[in-house]
């Protein structure tokens, strides 16, 4: 009977201890997954270069809502639209609201006499989206590029169909910055030509009456 007794407790030391190392074997698993996850995240952190921090960390201060003024000039006019918002997202987009496309037909010198012109002309305002390609921290101001096109859909009583916009910046790099003591953003950016995209045909055609380049100039403060 006693070594029954001695059996069964032999058992019930055994089984607890099994237990017990179970337990301790799970925790140490989890503790290794943790600390693999630390050191991924330091090792990541790590491999970044100075440069590519600044640039982050660039971006992450450019972010936010905008308000301003918008200015287009082609030739010597100059017009200005007031009251002009934008967004900047995590993914360097800049969507500027209800921008006004119609400016564009001033890039037609034919004006009625082209049905390019009276396309641009009776478009509506919406969004135009422009994407940063690169920044440069500098002091207290980021200096970045913008995407060297614009797209947009052209709806007329016969078709539809995208028109491209080829976009330079005066032969400058960098001339479009953000102000971090005041919040300020200027974009620049010039359409200086416009091609047609019928992607159910798959061709692309010069607009040639689009013959002048339009200026844009986008200023306003983070609200």
């Amino acid at each position: 009977m006693e070594c029954k007794w001695e059996l069964t407790y032999i058992l019930r030391e055994r089984t607890q201890i099994q237990k017990f190392m179970k337990k301790i074997i799970k925790l140490t698993a989890m503790a290794l997954c943790t600390l693999a996850l630390c050191l991924t995240s330091c090792s990541k952190d790590n491999d970044m270069t100075d440069a590519e921090k600044n640039a982050i960390q660039a971006l992450n201060n450019i972010t936010g809502n905008y308000k301003g003024n918008l200015a287009t000039k082609y030739g010597t006019t100059i017009i200005v639209w007031p009251d002009v918002n934008w967004n900047v997202d995590k993914n360097s987009t800049i969507t500027v609201n209800n921008f006004p496309y119609q400016l564009l037909a001033d890039g037609v010198s034919k004006k009625s006499a082209s049905s390019l012109y009276t396309t641009l002309a009776n478009e509506k305002q919406r969004p135009l989206k422009l994407y940063i390609t690169t920044v440069q921290p500098q002091d207290n101001k980021v200096f970045f590029n913008l995407s060297s096109n614009i797209k947009f859909d052209i709806t007329t009583a016969n078709e539809t169909y995208e028109l491209a916009g080829a976009v330079s910046f005066n032969n400058k790099q960098f001339n479009s910055s953000y102000t971090m003591n005041n919040s300020e953003m200027q974009l620049q950016f010039t359409v200086y030509k416009l091609v047609k995209i019928n992607k159910a045909h798959a061709t692309a055609v010069l607009q040639e009456d689009f013959d002048i380049p339009i200026s844009f100039y986008l200023e306003g403060y983070k609200m």
